[in-house]
């Protein structure tokens, strides 16, 4: 078997190593000549560009080519050479990364190679291999390759016999769930989002007119009269607009994951997540409330099923109904989460099926799902624009971290704290938002790469 990595994703590390190093040495030229302060951005940009940048254009171009075989191992990657017989390989051990159930969906499965007793590959092992804690090297992670997962596990356990482990583990729904519907349905769902995204963009119009703006302009007002009074209002300026941020992050963001989040009847739980292990909030513990539009903010003219605590804001679990028209969501869903709330042996529950009953007896009766090549086919194109979007949002952002920037050059030959204060948060914004502009741009090629393979499937 001859395991490689997928040529497309060699190509997206190359263009995303390159960016990094281009607009490492970008603002290394622009701010170098701004005093000291520019001294220090310029050798901390290089050193981010090189250590990140470098590393993936490094990655991009180094061979990576692994060929198993009934003899042994021929490795040849950036963190090993070598050729391996059996005798020579303790176990190769196909396991989850550590971390997150969220992080091991995403990453996949890694392969760990434990060389026998005596037998030394030349470079450190730093992983513990999970099935007798022998020190192993990681040698890929499958969602590196171009291999698929099942055929993987089979190919190399008919080549590496009782040496071959597999522990990793997928996500298994429960046997007895229920899954809900998404909601709201097409095109309603489309509109919703479209009517989310408008307030937004509202708010962020607001935000930036109405907090950063003045903000920064009172610092820079408030700088050239007296530095410390300058640096006072500085401080003051950051914690608003941080706080303000905070909330209008809260505000826009908590309906619309929401709207993102799949759900499931579990026995007497509801699990807000695509597998078994996703949170779980029992429907019979006295905890679940039916909130009436306008309790939550943000969420429009939705009935909003969540959970309260005691001193606690309630936290939103599922909505009920449409936040944008107030329509209910399907009368089957209503009905499968009243049936578990009406045996709950707590007045709150049963109140909160109650509330349910009466969104039910108003509710539409479920509509038919489209069949799967549409459904596949309105997936993409939703994924593209959403993608789309993301990358226009990474774009205007963009000019928060120039204004921040405008406002420190403003003051930075005047001044020798807020000046390169604001040059410092600049730039860490800076590097926040490359990191955010690389994922959009990484989203968007994923998905005008779906189409693509689907136009040519």
């Amino acid at each position: 078997m001859q395991v490689r990595q997928r040529y497309v994703d060699r190509l997206v590390l190359l263009a995303f190593g390159s960016l990094l190093l281009t607009g490492a040495l970008a603002i290394a030229y622009v701010v170098m000549d701004i005093a000291w302060i520019g001294l220090f951005l310029s050798a901390a940009a290089v050193a981010l560009g090189l250590a990140s940048g470098g590393r993936l254009v490094r990655d991009a171009v180094m061979p990576f080519r692994v060929d198993v075989d009934a003899h042994g191992l021929s490795v040849r990657i950036p963190k090993l050479k070598r050729h391996l017989r059996w005798d020579e390989v303790a176990a190769v051990v196909l396991a989850d990364v550590p971390g997150t159930i969220v992080q091991r969906t995403l990453r996949g499965p890694r392969l760990l190679l434990v060389p026998a007793a005596g037998v030394s590959l030349g470079v450190p092992l730093p992983e513990e291999s999970p099935v007798d804690g022998q020190p192993a090297i990681e040698l890929f992670e499958l969602g590196e390759v171009a291999y698929d997962e099942e055929q993987f596990a089979v190919d190399l356990a008919l080549l590496a016999g009782e040496r071959f482990h597999q522990l990793s583990r997928q996500p298994i729904e429960p046997v007895s769930g229920v899954p809900l519907r998404d909601f709201p349905d097409q095109p309603d769902r489309a509109r919703l989002k479209r009517w989310l995204d408008r307030r937004r963009a509202v708010l962020f119009v607001g935000w930036y007119l109405l907090v950063l703006v003045p903000s920064l302009s009172l610092t820079i007002v408030a700088t050239q009269h007296n530095e410390l009074l300058g640096v006072i209002v500085l401080v003051v300026a950051l914690s608003v607009v941080g706080i303000v941020t905070r909330v209008v992050r809260r505000f826009t963001e908590t309906c619309r994951g929401l709207l993102d989040d799949g759900a499931m009847i579990d026995e007497s739980d509801l699990v807000t997540g695509a597998d078994a292990e996703s949170p779980r909030t029992s429907l019979l513990s006295g905890i679940v409330t039916v909130l009436r539009p306008g309790r939550l903010k943000g969420f429009g003219d939705a009935w909003v099923l969540a959970r309260t605590a005691d001193e606690k804001p309630p936290v939103p679990l599922l909505l009920l109904t449409d936040p944008r028209t107030g329509l209910p969501r399907g009368r089957d869903d209503l009905r499968a989460l009243e049936a578990v709330l009406r045996r709950s042996a707590d007045e709150r529950d049963r109140a909160a099926g109650r509330h349910l009953d009466e969104l039910a007896s108003r509710a539409p009766a479920a509509v038919a799902s489209p069949t799967m090549p549409a459904a596949e086919a309105r997936s993409a194109a939703t994924a593209l624009w959403d993608a789309s979007k993301g990358v226009a949002r990474a774009v205007v952002l963009l000019g928060v971290v120039v204004t921040v920037m405008i406002a420190g050059g403003w003051v930075v030959e005047e001044t020798t704290i807020v000046g390169p204060a604001l040059i410092v948060t600049a730039f860490v914004l800076f590097l926040v938002w490359l990191a955010y502009a690389v994922y959009r741009v990484y989203v968007l090629l994923r998905a005008l790469l779906t189409i693509v393979g689907r136009v040519f499937r």
